[in-house]
């Protein structure tokens, strides 16, 4: 019996990750450098897109536990091709 997983090669991907609440730019670098728009919803919510490169899924995994540590909703998080996905506020 052959112990060969199929694992993908580590790869680079931009991401898009939407939560609610407002990130200061000052934690930038301890969320692995990912760039911030912050904005204000009608309602009064504050909304942070976070977006980037993240080197591999162990990264994109670090960063959300970052997210989570500091108490952040998850609101959408998108992989892709950053001049084919949709601009953020």
């Amino acid at each position: 019996m052959s112990t060969e997983m199929n694992v993908p090669p580590r790869m680079s991907r931009y991401y898009q990750i939407t939560v609610e609440g407002k990130i200061d730019a000052n934690w930038s670098d301890w969320l692995d450098g990912m760039q911030f728009v912050s904005w204000q919803e009608s309602d009064g919510r504050h909304m942070t897109t976070l977006s980037g490169v993240l080197a591999d899924q162990a990264a994109l995994r670090g960063l959300l536990i970052r997210l989570w540590d500091l108490n952040l909703i998850l609101r959408s998080l998108q992989q892709g091709d950053p001049t084919k996905m949709s601009k953020f506020k």
